[in-house]
């Protein structure tokens, strides 16, 4: 699992550039986006980087499940409208990031794709090993077999 921390200059850009990470990188997103302290991202930033440019206004973090190097190498492909870094086990504060990450407030007006959304629950449906049988909504009973039996043809 790897962190991307998402810089921007304000929200709507940061909820884009998710977007983006999710549609055009195909990357998965695990879970809801937290909103992060724009003064601790650029800290963040100055540990993983080295000196910045111009400091943030807006920061968020998210999970995703892709390995770091598969994500570096699908983020660069893509132009998102927000700065991206991402923080992976070999960093240093990734240890303090994944026990803050509960903590963080959620990032409001993110929801995920409904694609991603259906082949969640399909997959759950899938994992159920207990599956109810179907029943005929019309008569409360169960369906009657297509297949005809030697009694009912005879008739």
């Amino acid at each position: 699992m790897v962190l991307l921390l998402i810089r921007g200059d304000n929200y709507e850009k940061i909820k884009n550039a998710l977007a983006d990470v999710h549609r055009h990188a195909k990357l998965t997103i695990e879970g809801k986006p937290k909103i992060m302290v724009p003064e601790a991202a650029d800290e963040l930033l100055k540990y993983v980087l080295g000196d910045i440019k111009r400091p943030c206004t807006h920061a968020c973090l998210v999970k995703i499940k892709e390995n770091a190097p598969r994500a570096i190498d699908k983020i660069r492909k893509i132009h998102p409208p927000a700065h991206i870094i991402i923080i992976s086990e070999r960093h240093e504060p990734y240890k303090y990031l994944i026990e803050d990450f509960p903590k963080m407030p959620p990032l409001k007006g993110y929801y995920k794709s409904k694609m991603e959304v259906d082949a969640e629950e399909k997959e759950k449906a899938k994992s159920n090993k207990f599956k109810r049988p179907k029943y005929d909504r019309k008569r409360g009973s169960k369906p009657k077999s297509k297949i005809k039996s030697k009694s009912n043809s005879k008739k």
